[in-house]
């Protein structure tokens, strides 16, 4: 009788001390920081000009006066990369304390890691460490060609080049845009998509969001790169002005634990359609959609090939000579002749381009001394597609793409 009340007792004992274990082991997630977003600015001129680099700072005084405006991070942390020279980048968070912005830094670079996987890695992993979170964003800020890749750029028709964004900032009298990676050395600076992807992968992380302050980023290849780290793309799909995104307009839908989509594309429609050039397209693509649109595509693939004499029907959303990025939905009208097939890609772009909107004319300004372009926009689906493209670039690496194999 006696061991049998000696083993209770011992079992009694046992499950308090697990019991106690477990409470003192109990996670309060409130206890946690809800979002850390990432700042990623990588150098964008070349060895001896600054690129956007003066844009940037006005960038991200803007991102501090959201800050400012709601007195503080709230549920959310804030870092920053930022390339100074195109082999000194440097870590640092932003914190807002005594109604005042403060700057603590984390890490230096030095080299140019930052346009491979392993930089890109590697910087993420250091936000990770200093502000851990449940969620992560990322915005990037820098030029950008959509979904090409930088070695099948020749002759690049670029703008933004040293004249423009000269350290002294000259004045010009067409109004400069921004076009992820490096138009003035687009061989040594830029990062191709796949290898942005490929770095995030490697951290184990899927961000909330990638808000792209770039050039022609909204289209569905970058989209379909990127499904598997990140939940929401937001982007234009077209040129963006050089200033950029308005963040201080922004800041609280973006650094928000459940960020508003909605807002963050009406903020920016409200912005440019009272800008000095009234021009600027945006969407906010939910990039865990776009698998199914592949496949709907890859039987309208299967059926239908576009002709050459529609191709300038198709609405392009760009200022190539020979058009890049084509709105999707319009192309799909032009090539889908079947009803039913075309209305269930309808279906199904409305779930992937959560929110969009555009002006009513897009600016472009690419090539050196001819002067912007005004191109009108007469549909807009918020997404582009390269499929009709004849341009010698993209159509180098068009067929490698994911979304190529994907759909064809």
């Amino acid at each position: 009788m006696m061991r049998k009340q000696f083993f209770l007792w011992l079992v009694l004992l046992c499950t308090l001390t697990i019991t106690s274990c477990k409470d003192d082991d109990t996670i309060d997630i409130n206890d946690y920081n809800k979002q850390t977003i990432l700042v990623y600015m990588p150098w964008s001129g070349s060895a001896q000009h600054k690129g956007l680099y003066n844009f940037f700072l006005q960038n991200l005084d803007s991102i501090e006066s959201g800050v400012k405006a709601q007195k503080g991070l709230k549920n959310s942390r804030l870092v920053v990369f930022l390339s100074k020279s195109p082999t000194e980048s440097e870590l640092y968070e932003v914190g807002y304390v005594n109604k005042q912005i403060t700057h603590t830094p984390i890490k230096t670079y030095s080299g140019k890691a930052y346009t491979t996987a392993e930089g890109i890695a590697q910087i993420i992993n250091d936000t990770k460490t200093a502000a851990e979170a449940l969620n992560y964003a990322l915005i990037i800020g820098c030029h950008g060609t959509g979904w090409t890749y930088k070695e099948n750029w020749k002759d690049y028709p670029y703008n933004a080049k040293r004249y423009a964004f000269s350290t002294r900032q000259q004045p010009t009298y067409w109004e400069q845009t921004r076009f992820f990676g490096s138009v003035d050395d687009i061989l040594n600076y830029a990062t191709d998509i796949e290898t942005l992807a490929k770095g995030i992968a490697q951290t184990g992380t899927k961000m909330q969001y990638i808000l792209f302050d770039d050039c022609y980023m909204a289209n569905v290849e970058t989209a379909y790169m990127l499904k598997d780290v990140t939940n929401f793309l937001v982007g234009s799909t077209s040129e963006v002005m050089a200033v950029g995104m308005p963040y201080a307009d922004m800041w609280s839908s973006l650094a928000s634990p459940t960020p508003n989509y909605g807002a963050i594309v009406k903020k920016f429609h409200d912005f440019y359609s009272n800008y000095r050039v009234p021009s600027g397209t945006i969407a906010a693509i939910d990039c865990r959609e776009v698998e199914a649109l592949a496949a709907v595509m890859k039987d309208i693939n299967a059926k239908y090939s576009l002709d050459d004499s529609l191709r300038d029907s198709v609405q392009v959303l760009d200022g190539f000579k020979a058009g890049i990025f084509f709105d999707m939905g319009d192309y799909v009208k032009w090539l889908c002749k079947n009803k039913n097939l075309r209305e269930r890609f309808n279906q199904q772009l409305t779930k992937t381009v959560r929110h969009q909107s555009h002006t009513d004319t897009i600016y472009s300004y690419i090539y050196p001394y001819e002067g912007p372009k005004y191109i009108p926009v007469k549909t807009f689906s918020g997404l582009t597609i390269s499929d009709p493209t004849i341009h010698v670039a993209p159509l180098r690496g068009i067929q490698n793409t994911a979304w190529w194999r994907a759909t064809h």
